[in-house]
C-alpha cells in the first residue's frame, strides 16, 4: 500500500499496544469520539488502553506558540520510542491531548473533525511536527486540502468518514412515534423560521431548542429516546448553517447516522461527501420555496417513506459502522514505515 510516493511496509509486530488518547473534560468527550473509541477497544488483536489528559495551562500556551511560529513543524521532537501506537481523535485540531505523548513513539496517528479553513495554517504544519504518521480526516475535502498544499508533508493523510455503531441506538415503531419534527444540534435558521408557524397550525409536535434552551436533551439517554420518537429529522450541513465557520466545507456529520439508526427520515441538504458515500439519495431534499408545505405533506403520507428509513438503516449496519472504517485505519496503521 502506498500513501503519494512513500512506500509503507509491515509494521513492526511490537506495536500491538493503543493507546487512546482523550480529554479528561466532559465538554471534550463527544458521543462520537465514544463510538470510535469503543469500537477500537473491542479488537482483539490489540492491547487497548485509555488515557485521561487533565487539562494544563501548559500545554494551552504550547499549543499557542507553535499555531503561531509554525516554522517549527521542520524540527520535530522525539526524545524516545516506546513500542505503542498513540491514537486519538480530535476536534479543530485540539493537540493538547498529544503532547507529550506524541513524543514518545513513532507509532501516532489522529482522526480529525472540523478542521475548518481557517485552522489548515496551523493544523497541517502542526502534524509534522507532532511526528503523526497518518492523520485520517472526517472532511474529503480538508484531505484533499492537505494534500494540495502540502504534498511535502511527512504526515500522510486519508478521508475516512464519520461513522457509527448502530447498535447503541434504538427505534420506535413507526405508529407508536410521538414527536412529528426534530431539529437537534445545529439550527438551519432560515428553514426553522418557515415551518415552525405552519407546523404548530397544523398541530403538529415540533421539537427544537428555543432561545434560552442550555440543552435540548439533559443526558445521552432522553437523546437517544427523543431520536427513537421521531419521524422526522432536519439535517443540513455546516457549510449551510454556519458559512462563516465551515466555508466551503461539506460533509457527513454523525446526526445523519444518527438518525438513520434511529429509523428517522431525514429532510434536508445533502453534504457532498454523502454523495460518494451513498448510491441512492437517502435523504428528502429541502424544497425552501415551498418549505412548511412539503414538510407537511411528507408528514401526512409518512408510509410512502417508510421503504427508505428501511434502506437507511440496513446501509449504515451494513456499510457505514465504526467497524467498517476501523478496518481501513488499521490497515493503514499498520503498514507504517519507521
Amino acid at each position: 500500500m502506498a500513501f503519494g510516493n512513500h512506500i509503507l511496509s509491515v509494521t513492526d509486530m511490537s506495536y500491538k499496544k493503543i493507546r487512546l488518547l482523550e480529554q479528561e473534560e466532559k465538554e471534550y468527550f463527544l458521543d462520537c469520539v465514544d463510538e470510535l473509541y469503543n469500537t477500537i477497544h473491542q479488537d482483539n488483536s490489540y492491547e487497548v488502553s485509555r488515557q485521561r489528559i487533565k487539562f494544563s495551562r501548559q500545554k494551552d500556551r504550547l499549543v499557542r506558540v507553535l499555531r503561531k511560529f509554525t516554522f517549527l513543524n521542520r524540527f520535530p521532537i522525539r526524545y524516545r520510542s516506546e513500542p505503542v501506537i498513540n491514537f486519538a481523535a480530535l476536534i479543530s485540531g485540539d493537540f493538547k491531548v498529544f503532547l507529550p505523548y506524541a513524543f514518545f513513539s513513532r507509532r501516532n496517528f489522529i482522526y480529525m473533525y472540523d478542521a475548518w479553513p481557517r485552522f489548515h495554517k496551523w493544523i497541517f504544519p502542526l502534524l509534522d511536527f507532532l511526528n503523526i504518521n497518518v492523520v485520517f480526516f472526517s472532511s474529503k475535502q480538508v484531505y484533499l486540502d492537505h494534500r494540495r498544499n502540502y504534498p511535502k508533508s511527512r504526515c500522510k493523510s486519508m478521508w475516512i468518514p464519520e461513522g457509527i455503531d448502530p447498535a447503541a441506538y434504538h427505534f420506535e415503531s413507526f405508529e407508536n412515534k410521538t414527536i412529528d419534527v426534530l431539529e437537534f444540534g445545529r439550527i438551519y435558521e432560515a428553514y426553522h423560521n418557515l415551518i415552525t408557524g405552519p407546523l404548530q397550525a397544523a398541530s403538529k409536535k415540533h421539537v427544537y431548542r428555543s432561545v434560552g434552551m442550555p440543552l435540548l436533551f439533559p443526558d445521552r439517554q432522553s437523546f437517544l429516546q427523543g431520536l427513537a420518537q421521531a419521524k422526522v429529522v432536519v439535517c443540513v450541513p455546516s457549510n449551510i448553517t454556519h458559512p462563516d465557520r465551515a466555508e466551503y466545507i461539506s460533509t457527513m456529520t454523525l446526526r445523519y447516522l444518527q438518525a438513520m439508526a434511529s429509523k428517522v427520515l431525514i429532510v434536508g441538504i445533502m453534504p457532498s461527501d454523502m454523495q460518494e458515500l451513498f448510491p441512492y439519495l437517502p435523504i428528502v431534499e429541502i424544497e425552501m420555496d415551498r418549505a412548511a408545505e412539503q414538510l407537511l405533506e411528507v408528514l401526512d403520507d409518512y408510509s410512502r417513506y417508510v421503504p427508505l428509513i428501511e434502506r437507511n438503516y440496513t446501509e449504515v449496519w451494513q456499510n457505514q459502522h465504526w467497524k467498517n472504517r476501523w478496518v481501513i485505519m488499521k490497515r493503514a496503521m499498520e503498514e507504517v514505515h519507521e
